[in-house]
């Protein structure tokens, strides 16, 4: 993708904000629905977890965590976790899950700070980790502090 023209970079990325969107589209705006549509995209290849599931009841408050953290609305925080999952994937064929970055934007964010520091951070973290792991990473992010 480097050697694609500027134009053209912002298209696809565009097009991969639509598609990190469209994964999140399918739970109305109601912070139930989105916990648990985050806990299904983290889940992937198993059925979808029901409104009661301790998975989904887990998600609900890291989420509840991460908004009140970085004042923005659910949807907002489970979009941007849902990018990074893309990028680490698309830039170094990484896989991680949403809720990997929702955990490493509430243990590691601070209020006020803009969430996309935190996961850039976080990106970074797991991109230098030996592993590439999600605990590699948290630990790299808990030794800056």
């Amino acid at each position: 993708m480097k050697m694609l023209r500027p134009s053209l970079r912002s298209i696809f990325f565009a097009a991969a904000l639509a598609c990190a969107g469209s994964a999140l589209a399918n739970a109305s705006n109601s912070p139930d629905d989105i916990a648990q549509r985050l806990t299904a995209l983290s889940l992937a290849g198993t059925p979808e977890p029901a409104a009661g599931d301790p998975r989904v009841l887990e998600t609900r408050k890291l989420l509840d965590k991460a908004v009140k953290q970085t004042r923005e609305e659910p949807l907002a925080v489970a979009a941007a976790c849902q990018r990074y999952v893309g990028h680490l994937h698309d830039s170094a064929q990484i896989r991680a899950t949403p809720l990997e970055l929702l955990a490493a934007l509430v243990a590691h964010g601070k209020a006020g700070q803009p969430m996309s520091d935190t996961l850039q951070s976080y990106v970074a973290a797991r991109k230098a980790a030996p592993g590439r792991t999600h605990g590699e990473a948290m630990t790299a992010l808990a030794a800056r502090r």
